[in-house]
């Protein structure tokens, strides 16, 4: 076990020793093919692979942009996570990302959805400065997986989610990604769960919109920190101080959490929330983890992370209660309304 206080030194990993796996759907807004060419033109060298269901492919029309095509079965869909939203996506996920990674060749690899894109290799370098030096020891694999901050939440905040860690777009060495994507798939109970359980007690609004036991994000990674179980937590918002304190162990031991604008990551369909002062208050920032990896192993460093305001722990407390009285008056007010216009006249 290494004892250096400072990462270190960047610039080790060649272009030539990195796949980009994309994975996901394809069709809508987005061509794929425009992630594609400008990766290349990113990190020429990289190598480029597609992976996705074989439904989905009817509509690729052109191989030749990808060093490789991987094609999977179609496990279907399961209800929406909470009571209102999408269909639920993540035994497609698992089973197309395992897929891809399965058949990357380097030792290293991005996993990144089929909609985004980097205009910069700044992920392979910060990784390269953080993820190997001071490991700690609850670290699950090689080195940690650098994440996103967005949607990686901070369980003091609104929703009370440990282990809720971004899918949005991963780094690290291959096999780490390899064992993140080979946890069990979703079952159609776990996946329906509340809808014949009551909730907590200490269950507030956000958290009784809940359908599945787990969160997507959850669900991935308690499955690649513990495989089929038992997990820390028996469901969405289970926490105490220990659950919470042991999750940051986790984070900090086997993950890098930056924001997608410190690492050049563009996604069309999800920037709206890159500056959002509400999404950035209630997630893990690079600076928050530093915090952590710092008490955690005395790991620092000199790169810095976006933030904006609210910052400190009293701010992020005050903005986060006005926004829920906010949200609560707000849907009193749009109950109100309604009640208004079915009256008799």
């Amino acid at each position: 076990m290494s004892d250096r206080s400072e990462p270190p030194v960047s610039g080790t990993i060649a272009n030539e020793d990195v796949t980009i796996v994309l994975q996901g759907g394809l069709g809508g807004d987005w061509d794929v093919r425009y992630s594609v060419r400008y990766l290349r033109e990113v990190m020429p060298g990289v190598k480029i692979i597609l992976s996705t269901q074989k439904t989905a492919a009817k509509t690729l029309l052109d191989e030749t942009d990808f060093d490789a095509v991987i094609l999977t079965d179609d496990p279907g869909v399961l209800p929406p996570v909470k009571l209102i939203g999408a269909p639920h996506n993540v035994n497609r996920q698992i089973m197309s990302s395992a897929a891809g990674l399965a058949a990357v060749t380097t030792p290293y690899a991005i996993k990144l959805r089929t909609d985004a894109y980097l205009s910069s290799r700044k992920v392979v370098d910060l990784w390269s400065r953080w993820a190997e030096a001071n490991p700690g020891p609850r670290l699950k694999g090689r080195a940690r997986i650098l994440i996103m901050s967005l949607f990686s939440l901070n369980p003091r905040f609104d929703e009370r989610l440990c282990y809720h860690l971004s899918d949005f777009m991963q780094f690290g060495r291959t096999e780490d990604l390899r064992d993140f994507w080979s946890g069990p798939l979703m079952d159609f109970g776990t996946n329906t769960h509340w809808e014949r359980n009551p909730f907590p007690p200490h269950s507030i609004p956000r958290e009784r919109e809940f359908r599945s036991r787990y969160a997507t994000e959850q669900w991935l990674t308690l499955g690649y920190l513990f495989g089929r179980g038992p997990y820390p937590i028996a469901y969405h918002n289970d926490i105490d101080d220990g659950i919470l304190r042991e999750f940051e162990e986790y984070l900090a031991d086997n993950f890098i959490v930056a924001h997608p604008l410190d690492v050049d990551l563009h996604m069309p369909k999800h920037n709206y929330v890159f500056k959002s002062r509400y999404f950035n208050a209630i997630c893990y920032s690079f600076e928050d983890w530093k915090k952590l990896v710092f008490a955690r192993s005395g790991l620092t460093g000199p790169d810095t992370g976006y933030t904006q305001w609210p910052r400190s722990f009293a701010e992020k407390q005050r903005y986060i209660a006005v926004k829920q009285r906010t949200r609560w008056l707000n849907r009193f007010g749009f109950a109100h309304t309604v009640r208004r216009w079915l009256k008799p006249g």
